[in-house]
C-alpha cells in the first residue's frame, strides 16, 4: 500500500517518504517510521491493496505487527539451531537481525538517495544509482522502475552498462517454471 501510494504521489504532497518534501536525511534516517505510520491508516491500506488477495497466513500472522516478525525469527533461528546446535541458533539470530537492518537501511537509500542523487533515463522524479542497484537486486535503477513500475527487469538497455542483478535469477527461475517475468 505504501509503495503504491508513493508511486501515486511521487515527490508531491501525499508521498509518504519523499526526500524532496521531508528532506534527504530525514528519509534516510526515519524511512521505516514513515512506512509504519502509513500502514496504520486503514483507508490507505484499503485503497491501495483492493486488488491483492489476502491469504490466511497473512491475516493470521503478518497483520498482527510483531507476531509475524517474531515467528519468522523463531523459524529462522530454529532452523540454524537444528542443524548446528546452540551456536548455529546464535548465528541464525544475528543473521536475521543483520538482514532485517540491511533491508531497512537499503530501503531508505532507495526511497531517499534514489530520488535525489544519480542519473535519469526517463522524465520522472526518481534517479538511478548503479551501486545501489547492485546491493538491492536492481532496485537502485529507481528511475527506470518509476517509468515502468510493473516491469520485472529494471535495466532498460538505454545505457549498456546498466545491469539488474535480479534479472538473471528471474530468468533462471522462469526456465524452471518457478517464476514468471
Amino acid at each position: 500500500a505504501v509503495h503504491r501510494k508513493h508511486h501515486h504521489f511521487s515527490d508531491q504532497e501525499g508521498d509518504p517518504h519523499s526526500p524532496h518534501l521531508k528532506g534527504l536525511w530525514k528519509v534516510l534516517l526515519w524511512n521505516a517510521l514513515y512506512y509504519a505510520r502509513e500502514t496504520r491508516k486503514p483507508d490507505v491500506v484499503e485503497k491501495y491493496t483492493r486488488d491483492i488477495p489476502h491469504t490466511r497466513v497473512e491475516t493470521l500472522f503478518l497483520s498482527r505487527g510483531g507476531l509475524g516478525l517474531a515467528l519468522g525469527m523463531a523459524l529462522f533461528t530454529g532452523a540454524f539451531g537444528y542443524f548446528a546446535g546452540w551456536w548455529g541458533a546464535a548465528i541464525g539470530a544475528v543473521t536475521f537481525v543483520v538482514q532485517g537492518m540491511s533491508y531497512i537501511n537499503l530501503n531508505a537509500i532507495i526511497n531517499g538517495a534514489c530520488h535525489v542523487l544519480g542519473y535519469k533515463n526517463f522524465d520522472n522524479t526518481a534517479t538511478n544509482l548503479r551501486l545501489v542497484a547492485w546491493l538491492t537486486g536492481g532496485e537502485g535503477l529507481h528511475n527506470n522502475h518509476h517509468a515502468y513500475p510493473a516491469a520485472s527487469k529494471f535495466s532498460m538497455n538505454r545505457r549498456r552498462w546498466e545491469f539488474d542483478p535480479a534479472w538473471p535469477v528471474i530468468k533462471a527461475l522462469s526456465a524452471l517454471s518457478l517464476a514468471e517475468p
